[in-house]
């Protein structure tokens, strides 16, 4: 089994009015998609995974017509936000590739900034090739590994958060986890232009969340 993993950029931005609702908001940022499907009737439900202020994404929320139900819910430094919405064209086109072709998105899929997602497919090799190829017009699609798929530390890997993972590599990197332990929070601290004590909260919160994925 094979996969791909491609950056695909909207030409206006977003795919779906509610990211643009969402783009538009103060202090709120959407970081993953958690799940996402197409569902008979041709509307579609989705869970994002945003941070920022709850009371934020609610108002916002109440804002945007394609949307049909939605719930909320804070997970330590997480917002999960599941919605039921209208879909349109470009989103509907890109949710009937993987029946079209027979592939599967391997979630959660990545926002990369300026409306890009980051995203996974698994699958056949021609069979990936040729949904992206069919990707709707108004989505360019940069293609950036491709390989045999070991899902297992990726999936791992994303429950962090992009500054956890970075902070967490650079740890690694140090020497941080070697025995005996060769930098301090300080040393980390001078590398990632944070404060000791913001290290110091950072890798607990990495630690708790890729333990609780281990052990639960």
């Amino acid at each position: 089994m094979r996969y791909v993993e491609g950056l695909l950029t909207p030409e206006r931005g977003w795919f779906h009015p509610i990211e643009r609702r969402i783009q538009q908001a103060p202090g709120i940022k959407n970081e993953r998609i958690l799940q996402m499907e197409l569902l008979e009737d041709g509307t579609v439900t989705t869970m994002y995974e945003m941070s920022g202020d709850r009371d934020i994404i609610e108002f916002a929320a109440e804002h945007i017509p394609e949307l049909i139900t939605y719930q909320i819910s804070s997970m330590d430094d997480r917002i999960l936000t599941f919605a039921h919405v209208e879909s349109n064209e470009m989103l509907t086109g890109l949710l009937e590739l993987p029946h079209q072709y027979q592939i599967v998105p391997d979630f959660p899929i990545e926002f990369a900034g300026n409306g890009s997602i980051r995203m996974t497919i698994v699958g056949d090799e021609e069979q990936i090739r040729e949904s992206m190829s069919a990707v709707p017009e108004g989505i360019s699609v940069e293609l950036e590994k491709l390989g045999d798929y070991a899902p297992e530390n990726e999936r791992l890997l994303s429950r962090l958060t992009d500054r956890q993972r970075e902070v967490a590599e650079i740890a690694v990197d140090m020497g941080y986890y070697d025995t005996p332990r060769k930098v301090t929070y300080d040393d980390i601290a001078e590398e990632v232009d944070v404060a000791p004590g913001t290290v110091g909260e950072i890798l607990r919160k990495v630690e708790s969340r890729l333990l609780n994925a281990l052990f639960r």
